[in-house]
């Protein structure tokens, strides 16, 4: 081990000159720092500055640092806000907005250019944890002056008399004409949204947005903003309504992705073209305006590339009872309410939707509806309600429609009325089915038909096909029942009436015909045998309602047909149309009519009749 008193300090004053050198290269290099990060922050302001948005906003922030090696400015505790009174004069401008975000992050920044000509290009913008408010206003909102490439708009018209701001079309300020990022991303931001035209009030949760090779170019009477893929999503919306058909709107889980977005816009267009997008959302809530009906979802899907649309546990229900609920009308109106499992549109062609305004659907699949109606009978009737049939009410959308089929699958049906003594009927339809074709107001030679089956009290099936016309108002009917029990339908009969079937087999119900604008016509087939009916009047006495059924069942045939050796009764009837009530009640009234003329005939189906025996004579000789 060397001991030369020479040497020791030699080394001791390489040590001290290293470590002095490294001092002053580490000050020199943190004043450096501080002072680049300066510079910059003074060259980022000046860059926002020299934008004609810094007539409208100010823009400030705390700290600023920088990565040299890989390019990154990172900015703390931004604002951009509102200056309380504008550096020039923009009429148009009707609406603004307030940022505070925690980081502010440039990406790929060309710092010597920031610095020299103080000129924000840059590839990626992160924006962390912004608050944001907007106040709206106008038809269209406008924030920020914008140089008016369509000719449609004058921006900036010259200052009235005595102003001593300086035009902005003389102004040396650059419009942001011309715009390329490679990424934006709004990361956990949350918005308050006031829109003061519509009067509506949003609160925004945690909204992401993250957008790929954004552009925006200004030409001549054109211009285009693109996307080449946008991603945004909400964990909470909530929104307050005070104008429209909807009070308070609130939804989780909104999701949002578009691939290749291109949108043009020139003086009398808005062209929007994509390659996909899908969209989705949970546990919507909807409170209609009056508060009187409350709209659930818990969830939605839409799909551009698979052209579907799927809706999940739907529910649509007042939020008061339905005698309730019924005091606000003066006349006799039906409402509904219910749920329904599962909706699926099919085939949707979401062009036709959005760039000609018409809806095409090749199949709408509905699972599982379980649907209330309600109507209370004690009111009067609107007598300048004068209802139309379902072909009619199709031809007067507004929008061009097609949609190939709708089908109802186990549906459950409700239907609860008011009667004109104050007591209530109930009715229940279960097991059902229901199919609608070719729904259209485009020409065609073909009807609108509507196929349903069910079983009433989970006992009686029965088949229903209607048939509408697009081009006269009126409508085919064609109905059958299978064989059942006639006592199975006393708790429908008994609710309407002071009547009930005590025995009886209905062996075949066959019904067909054409509702007209005003009546009915058309065939009944109702064979049945073992018929007995017992009559309990309220007002009578039990005696008198014991020989009034007495002399029912003594008028009413027994059978049809009465003996092996007779035809059936097969009537045509014809049922008068309520002008005021829709087509449910004239084909209720059509077989009704039909049943009461086979066992009541009239003169014309008794002479019909009287002619099938002789003829079945004919044939047995």
């Amino acid at each position: 081990m060397s001991t030369d008193p020479e040497k020791v300090p030699k080394k001791r004053s390489v040590k001290i000159i290293a470590i002095s050198v490294l001092v002053v290269i580490s000050v020199a290099g943190i004043l450096l720092y501080n002072n680049f990060n300066h510079l910059l922050s003074d060259a980022l302001l000046r860059s926002f500055n020299s934008s004609i948005v810094s007539d409208v906003y100010e823009l400030k922030f705390e700290n600023l640092n920088v990565n040299i090696f890989d390019r990154t400015i990172r900015v703390y505790n931004v604002t951009m806000l509102p200056r309380e009174k504008p550096l020039g004069n923009y009429p148009l401008i009707n609406s603004s907005f307030r940022l505070r975000t925690e980081k502010l992050t440039l990406k790929n920044v060309e710092l010597f250019t920031l610095l020299k000509s103080s000129q924000l290009k840059l590839e990626r913008i992160s924006i962390t944890s912004p608050n944001v408010e907007l106040t709206l206003a106008g038809n269209q909102h406008i924030f920020l002056p914008f140089k008016d490439t369509t000719g449609v708009w004058t921006v900036h018209p010259p200052l009235s008399a005595g102003e001593n701001v300086k035009p902005v079309a003389e102004t040396k300020k650059k419009f942001i004409d011309s715009f390329l990022l490679t990424e934006f991303q709004l990361i956990n931001a949350s918005f308050h949204v006031v829109n003061f035209k519509k009067q509506r009030e949003f609160k925004i949760e945690d909204l992401n947005i993250s957008l790929h090779d954004l552009l925006i170019n200004q030409r001549a009477r054109k211009d285009v903003v693109s996307f080449n893929k946008v991603d945004l999503s909400v964990t909470g919306f909530n929104g307050q309504l005070k104008k429209g058909a909807m009070k308070r709107v609130s939804f989780r889980d909104f999701q949002l992705g578009i691939d290749s977005l291109k949108i043009q816009v020139t003086p009398d267009t808005t062209v929007f073209q994509f390659r996909d997008f899908k969209t989705g959302l949970k546990f919507l809530d909807l409170q209609t305006e009056d508060s009187l009906f409350h709209l659930t979802l818990k969830s939605f899907l839409l799909s551009y590339k698979e052209k579907s649309i799927t809706l999940n546990d739907v529910s649509f229900k007042p939020n008061m009872s339905d005698a309730s609920l019924q005091k606000r009308f003066s006349y006799q109106k039906t409402h509904a309410s219910g749920t329904v499992s599962e909706i699926n549109f099919i085939n949707v062609n979401f062009d036709s939707l959005l760039y000609h305004k018409s809806l095409f659907i090749r199949e709408v699949i509905i699972d599982k509806p379980d649907i209330s109606v309600f109507k209370d009978n004690t009111k009067p009737v609107d007598k300048n309600r004068l209802p139309i049939y379902l072909g009619q009410q199709v031809q007067k959308i507004p929008i061009p429609i097609w949609i190939g089929q709708v089908q109802a699958n186990n549906v459950h049906l409700t239907n609860t009325e008011r009667k004109r003594d104050s007591s209530y009927a109930k009715t229940n339809l279960d097991q059902g089915t229901a199919v609608v074709k070719n729904i259209t107001n485009l020409p065609t030679k073909n009807s609108l038909v509507l196929s349903a089956s069910a079983q009433i009290e989970n006992k009686v099936h029965f088949d229903l096909t209607l048939g509408f016309s697009y081009s006269k108002p009126e409508f085919t009917f064609n109905g059958k029942f299978d064989k059942f029990d006639l006592p199975n339908l006393n708790p429908v009969i008994e609710a309407y009436t002071p009547a009930k079937i005590t025995t009886g087999v209905a062996d075949e119900i066959n019904f067909s015909g054409t509702v007209y604008q005003t009546y009915s016509s058309g065939t009944m087939k109702f064979l049945f045998h073992d018929l007995s009916v017992d009559l309990n009047l309220p007002k009578k006495a039990r005696w008198k309602s014991s020989v009034i059924a007495f002399a029912a069942n003594t008028v009413l045939t027994s059978s049809n047909p009465g003996s092996a050796d007779l035809p059936p009764r097969v009537v045509q009837f014809r049922a008068e149309r309520d002008m005021n009530k829709g087509f449910i009640n004239i084909i209720i009234k059509s077989a009704l009519t039909g049943l009461k003329e086979t066992m009541l005939m009239s003169k014309e189906n008794k002479k019909t009749y009287r002619e099938a025996k002789k003829q079945m004579k004919k044939q047995k000789k």
